[in-house]
């Protein structure tokens, strides 16, 4: 799916959860982040899904993001199963 408009997310607050609540004011979207060690995202509103969704905090930005898989002899077993646990199929092998 061809990414069409940058979109910047703003941080809304703390949910009752704990997580932190963001959203897009161009489209609609909204999510729940809750970062390492226990990282979880929720999309709460979808909004535009052709849009790359940016943002960030405390003086980090994040502007864009390009993923390359490491070869698939440099990522152990285990990491490669926690990724298909994530619903992430790595290099492409059943699980």
């Amino acid at each position: 799916m061809p990414v069409s408009d940058k979109h910047e997310m703003v941080l809304i607050g703390p949910a009752e959860s704990g997580a932190e609540e963001w959203a897009c004011p161009t489209c609609g979207r909204r999510m729940l982040l809750r970062w390492p060690p226990h990282y979880e995202k929720l999309v709460l509103a979808p909004g535009d899904p052709t849009a790359a969704h940016v943002g960030g905090k405390g003086g980090v930005r994040l502007a864009s993001v390009e993923v390359t898989p490491a070869p698939a002899a440099h990522v152990p077993e285990s990491e490669r199963q926690w990724l298909r646990d994530n619903g992430m199929d790595w290099d492409s092998r059943s699980a």
